[in-house]
């Protein structure tokens, strides 16, 4: 369900009037910092599915993170696959994005486990058809990339970054550990966010805390009294 969130994003890049600063803003970023312009315009051609996946995070916290991860986890052949007119970021950068705004979200541990569990799943990249200088420089370009998209104020947000408009902090994944467990036992979570029901039912899930049935059933139930 974390794919809600994330095309539910597409629209608000529209919404907020972003189609056109978020690109502008990774390419000033990226240029400003010396890397090759190749380097440069791929990450700006990417910028939709990245904004998708950093207000996802934004909204969803860790799960939508390890949601992400469910997705894009394929073969090695497959995430370390580059395609040059892709508007997607090729798999194996892709979720290292999302640990770094995650961590910037004041999840420092989560994310290093996360990108220990991707480092494991992919431990080389030998064989990987993504170009040399872009792997190179992801080190240095993904923090950037982070920094443009939701740490850059923009004047349709009110000279705001996204990070200041949408919050989502420790305190909002305990919410949703809480309405975890209300979910599973079918107990009504409260007046927890929407949003937050989704990253509650992956928690349940991965605590095995009810059947997926359950979940399912409870979570549609709990969204038709809203």
């Amino acid at each position: 369900m974390g794919a809600v969130l994330h095309e539910v994003s597409h629209n608000l890049q529209n919404e907020l009037q972003l189609q056109v600063a978020i690109p502008a803003s990774v390419l000033s970023r990226l240029r400003a910092a010396g890397l090759p312009e190749g380097v440069c315009r791929v990450w700006a051609r990417w910028n939709r599915e990245i904004f998708g996946d950093m207000l996802g995070c934004l909204l969803g916290g860790e799960a939508f993170v390890a949601s992400l991860m469910d997705v894009i986890g394929r073969s090695p052949q497959q995430a370390l696959a580059y395609s040059p007119h892709g508007v997607h970021p090729t798999p194996y950068l892709r979720t290292f994005v999302s640990c770094e705004l995650l961590e910037r979200m004041g999840f420092p541990e989560r994310a290093e486990e996360m990108r220990r569990a991707w480092t494991r799943l992919y431990p080389s990249t030998q064989g990987t058809t993504i170009p040399g200088p872009l792997l190179r420089t992801r080190r240095t370009a993904i923090p950037l990339v982070v920094q443009a998209v939701c740490f850059t104020r923009f004047l349709s947000l009110g000279d705001k970054s996204l990070r200041e408009v949408i919050t989502f902090e420790p305190r909002h994944q305990l919410m949703i550990e809480e309405a975890a467990t209300r979910l599973a036992t079918g107990t009504d979570p409260g007046v927890v966010p929407e949003r937050f029901l989704i990253g509650a039912v992956r928690t349940a899930i991965d605590r095995e805390l009810a059947a997926p049935e359950v979940l399912m059933r409870n979570f549609y139930v709990e969204l038709s009294r809203r």
